[in-house]
């Protein structure tokens, strides 16, 4: 039976919906708009619907140097590298699959994760895990028995299948020397909870969009058993406060986040942000109690709507038809005040109390349509393009504007890490639908771009302290086909989603080193 697993690819969307944005504002003089309502799924090629909701403290060393956001660059300072540990792989590069009826799509590594580990560890000296997948609600609704082993009880209570994949990252973080955990009670789309893993099944949906969140809460829902519908809750908050407990006693992380990228449920739930808000608070609070000051306690919040970043407020792109060379770009030099004007009030919120003991950033600087590199074109065709016939528009990417020097606005005073970065060295196709029209863009990006982006954050990590920076892919991977949507095995969202992320690692999707790229993160490793 064909099956696509998808990931908790929200994050991934950072990307895609500053290229949808600025190709939907500029192009058509519409709403700022980005697949903000799409849900992360893929039906497999017999119509089934899976999904793997999963994406990715004691800080000694770097302790003493760390800065704050306005950087201190008098003194030489070098951040713990780390990789997410996410490993795609499919056969969708073309329709073959489907006489077998093998197609397949995964995030995570579920067959020799300790040898992607070990892989993972030669190219770094932090340790991470970003839980962005299912979680064992019903394993963690359950408490400790008095003078129990928090760890041995609930590894009693995982299935077989999550217990060993867990192990692989217990013996990973053990071997390095610095380690960082990323958890989140949110969905990949970070507009709902996550979706529950029961007895070895993932993705079983517990909540619809904007639930109620707040401490106290409980989550109530069904599941089908194969005998029938069962019905489960949990208490939100203890759950969560389990799980957390449970994971950093068993991996003992230094860098310990409790929310990933919670500016966007405030984009996509505004009305439930303070519910979120004092769930952060609650659990931060009770997970403090536990494991003492040594463990920095934060959440991670996406850089571009710190930034407040919109392509068309900064420089509106300058589209024209596909017809003859290129006009070369004729854009005046951005404004920093005006690309840049900074939302931080999700930052403040949840720093209340001083909650925040870091400021963990998620960038995915492709979003900025910025011409870095020397492939600068965004490209638009129409829904049936076939590989052959030229594009309908095309924009050149505007003026490079540096987003990190915004970071001396923010007023922060604490340390700050990069939680997950990557850009891409290849054009990519995505799916752009405003109404009832579809169109495929084409942003473009090589390998220059890649390095471009690679060494100025690495640089501005060691000019500006920060603690850690994550690199978000180890490996690329192929390209997706677009026949994999006009057959329906994908719908469009998922498509792009993954498309947008394979060229993003370190080494090719042969494991060869990309020249510069892979050059690069060397020469600044420790």
């Amino acid at each position: 039976m064909s099956t696509v697993g998808t990931a908790g690819f929200r994050w991934a969307a950072l990307l895609l919906a500053g290229l949808l944005a600025a190709a939907c504002s500029s192009s058509s003089g519409g709403n700022d708009a980005g697949p903000e309502d799409a849900a992360d799924g893929a039906a497999g090629a017999d119509g089934d619907a899976e999904q793997a909701d999963g994406d990715a403290g004691q800080a000694d060393g770097n302790d003493d140097q760390a800065g704050d956001a306005s950087g201190d660059p008098g003194q030489q300072h070098r951040p713990y590298l780390g990789i997410l540990q996410f490993d795609v792989r499919h056969n969708l590069q073309d329709d073959s699959c489907l006489a077998r009826d093998d197609c397949h799509l995964s995030l995570e590594n579920e067959d020799d994760i300790a040898g992607w580990l070990g892989q993972i560890a030669a190219a770094t000296d932090l340790a991470v895990l970003h839980w962005d997948r299912s979680v064992p609600w019903l394993v963690f609704a359950a408490e400790v028995p008095a003078g129990g082993d928090r760890v041995a009880f609930y590894d009693s209570r995982l299935d077989d299948g999550l217990r060993a994949w867990i192990d692989a990252f217990a013996a990973h973080f053990a071997a390095l020397p610095h380690r960082y955990l990323a958890l989140t009670p949110l969905n990949g789309v970070r507009d709902s909870i996550s979706p529950a893993r029961i007895d070895g099944s993932d993705d079983i949906a517990v909540a619809a969009s904007c639930p109620v969140l707040a401490p106290g809460t409980q989550v109530q829902f069904s599941y089908d058993t194969g005998n029938g519908q069962q019905q489960a809750s949990f208490d939100l908050q203890r759950a969560f406060t389990n799980f957390t407990l449970y994971l950093h006693d068993k991996l003992h992380p230094e860098y310990l986040a409790l929310l990933i990228e919670a500016n966007i449920f405030k984009n996509n739930c505004p009305e439930q942000w303070t519910d979120l808000v004092e769930l952060y608070r609650a659990v931060h609070d009770a997970v403090r109690a536990e494991v003492g000051a040594g463990v920095k306690l934060f959440a991670t919040l996406t850089f571009k709507d710190l930034l407040a970043y919109e392509v068309d407020r900064c420089v509106p792109l300058q589209f024209e038809d596909c017809t003859g060379s290129p006009s070369p770009p004729n854009y005046p030099q951005p404004d920093p005040l005006a690309c840049f004007p900074l939302d931080l009030s999700a930052l403040a919120d949840l720093d209340q109390g001083d909650r925040l003991d870091l400021l963990a950033l998620s960038f995915y600087p492709d979003a900025l349509v910025m011409a870095v590199g020397e492939e600068n074109l965004l490209r638009v065709y129409a829904e049936d393009w076939d590989g052959s016939s030229p594009c309908l528009m095309r924009a050149p990417y505007i003026p490079f504007s540096d987003p990190f020097a915004a970071l001396e606005r923010f007023g922060w005073h604490k340390p700050v890490a990069m939680a997950e970065i990557g850009a891409r060295s290849c054009p990519t196709l995505a799916y752009l639908q405003e109404g009832n029209n579809t169109m495929i863009l084409q942003p473009g990006a090589d390998l220059s771009s890649q390095a471009f982006w690679l060494e100025h954050g690495l640089s501005t990590a060691e000019q500006r302290h920060f603690e850690f920076y994550v690199q978000s892919f180890l490996r690329d991977y192929r390209p997706i086909g677009l026949w994999t949507v006009r057959q329906g095995l994908l719908d469009p969202f998922i498509f792009s989603v993954f498309n947008t992320f394979s060229c993003m690692g370190l080494y090719d999707d042969q494991g060869q080193p990309k020249s510069s790229v892979t050059d690069t993160w060397e020469a600044h490793r420790h």
